[in-house]
């Protein structure tokens, strides 16, 4: 059961990536904007991962694991929402800003986990 809750964890950040590539073009059709500007919250999102593996390791040290984890899932819940309701690509990309910063949680968190459960050989 914990290979499993530790795979969930681990699939986050790709779910929220792929599964939303190939509606580049609606998107690009809804908001009419340009190729370049929808590819920017590819970018946008990526940005936030990177930001987010700065910020978890010091916030799982000092609020541990469980309340980091539910801190960025609901992050990425919230901002999950904000995109759906998303009336521009400005309003989009920074909710996908921190949809990444939600997502690195998982990312993270599943990892340390991983490190403090199991000796090397093992992880």
């Amino acid at each position: 059961m914990f290979l499993f809750y530790l795979s969930l964890l681990s699939m986050l950040g790709f779910i929220a990536t792929d599964m939303y590539l190939p509606a580049f073009k609606a998107i690009e059709s809804t908001f009419g904007s340009s190729p370049s500007e929808v590819a920017m919250s590819l970018t946008t999102f990526l940005a936030g991962l990177a930001c987010g593996q700065l910020v978890y390791g010091p916030l799982v040290n000092r609020i541990g694991h469980r309340n980091s984890l539910f801190f960025g899932i609901s992050l990425f819940g919230v901002a999950t929402l904000v995109i759906s309701n998303s009336d521009s690509m400005l309003m989009l990309n920074i909710a996908r800003f921190f949809q990444a910063l939600g997502t690195c949680a998982a990312g993270v968190i599943w990892q340390a986990l991983v490190v403090e459960q199991y000796d090397a050989k093992q992880a």
